[in-house]
């Protein structure tokens, strides 16, 4: 025993004084220390040992453009930095920096109104959630399931689509992706048809400075825009309401409810039936508090139901709790973890009070699109394909009543035959 921690030890202080070692503040970016390490002398980086350092976040090709009352900020190939001064009725277009080079046209809409959180129940629906700046992803399944052309002009009709939250974070491809779906609510409207944005957890972080999991391009391009150092206050300008993108996110619910479906990132849970809380409720508690930090957030109890960790539609997990997501919570928080799973008869009197007959849900992977609680509820965020094309890209397909799986393919599977 005495020798196996001799080894360990020996191991750890010898792979750190060569690879070196850092400890984090993902909040601020402040390294509480970082230590190159030794091989940092041979492979011409910086050599150096630093207490309370901003951590680096460098430009990395091709991103945006982020609009800003009439300047427009672009990163080119070469990482540089490019301002512009443009008019609002003027159309830009959007790079995307992936392997096919793609790229579109975007007019920037004329104003944003808090979008309507009930709508009838329309011919056709297609949902997919939790794309992550996935854009190579997101582009084809738009194809595949004929919502646009290769021109990238909307040829789904009248249909809806929506975009069930998370389509931030993780990838490298956010600002393309957002883009790509601000463009398509005008192309919608022109037929007829309506994109849906629903926001999930991570839009809502991003709105208050929440970068943890954001790619250090974004809080590079932030720490650039705003003037700030600080990762937080850097990342929250970014999308706040002085930025064109910021402005349009204000303007999206965290639920709606499309004839008998409730799409919301998270899910519903007993407590907001007790409540007595409505869908028009949610939101409109939701939105107050856009780009606020939980810090800022009151400790009343019907605020909480909406923007708690444990409770809020957006971070809720309750409809796809498992052992793993029981031990994890207990672990991280073992005096306050909300562990419950409700039962079929909890799941049907939530969808009863929202007056609803089926709920569609992202924000917990799953390994394909499915149904749960005989049909209730729709889980449908998957590890989609980090590629073009892929089987592996999912989303919901429902059409005068019926659910089929569809993928970034063009499958078309009804639920009945999985």
């Amino acid at each position: 025993m005495k020798w196996s921690v001799i080894i360990l030890g020996g191991y750890y202080l010898l792979t750190t004084l060569i690879f070196g070692d850092e400890s984090l503040n993902e909040r601020t970016g402040v390294y509480n220390y970082q230590w190159s390490g030794l091989d940092a002398l041979f492979n011409q980086e910086d050599f150096a040992f630093n207490v309370n350092h901003i951590a680096p976040a460098n430009l990395n090709g091709i991103d945006g453009p982020y609009i800003v009352a009439d300047q427009k900020y672009t990163v080119n190939a070469k990482s540089e930095l490019i301002t512009e001064t443009m008019l609002r009725d003027q159309s830009f277009v959007v790079e995307v920096g992936n392997a096919d080079q793609d790229q579109f046209n975007v007019q920037l809409q004329s104003a944003y109104s808090t979008e309507t959180d009930h709508y009838a129940l329309p011919a056709k629906i297609l949902a997919i959630s939790d794309i992550e700046g996935n854009f190579d992803a997101f582009h084809s399944f738009l194809i595949a399931n004929k919502v646009i052309d290769k021109n990238y002009d909307w040829i789904f009709g009248d249909g809806h689509l929506v975009l069930n939250g998370d389509f931030v974070d993780r990838g490298n491809q956010v600002t393309a992706v957002l883009w790509l779906i601000y463009s398509l609510e005008e192309k919608a409207k022109r037929h007829g048809g309506k994109v849906h944005f629903i926001l999930g957890n991570h839009e809502i972080m991003n709105m208050y400075g929440n970068v943890t999991h954001a790619e250090r391009r974004y809080i590079g391009i932030a720490q650039r825009l705003s003037g700030e150092k600080h990762w937080e206050q850097a990342g929250k300008w970014l999308y706040s309401d002085k930025s064109e993108i910021g402005r349009w996110l204000r303007s999206k619910n965290v639920a709606e409810k499309i004839g008998g479906y409730i799409f919301v990132h998270g899910g519903l849970r007993s407590e907001h039936q007790q409540a007595q809380l409505q869908i028009a409720d949610i939101n409109r508690i939701a939105r107050q508090f856009y780009g606020l930090s939980p810090d800022n957030y009151p400790n009343t109890p019907t605020e909480k139901l909406v923007l708690g960790s444990y409770h809020s539609p957006y971070w809720d997990r309750s409809l796809s709790m498992s052992f793993l997501l029981r031990a994890t919570f207990l672990a991280y928080d073992p005096l306050n973890a909300e562990i419950h799973q409700p039962d079929q008869e909890e799941v049907e009197k939530i969808l009863h009070h929202f007056g609803a007959e089926k709920i569609v849900i992202g924000h917990s992977v799953v390994s394909d699109v499915r149904i749960d609680y005989a049909g209730k509820v729709i889980k449908i965020d998957v590890k989609h394909g980090q590629a073009k094309n892929l089987a592996s890209t999912q989303g919901l397909f429902i059409e005068h009543g019926k659910e089929f799986l569809v993928n970034a393919q063009g499958l078309r599977q009804s639920f009945q035959s999985q």
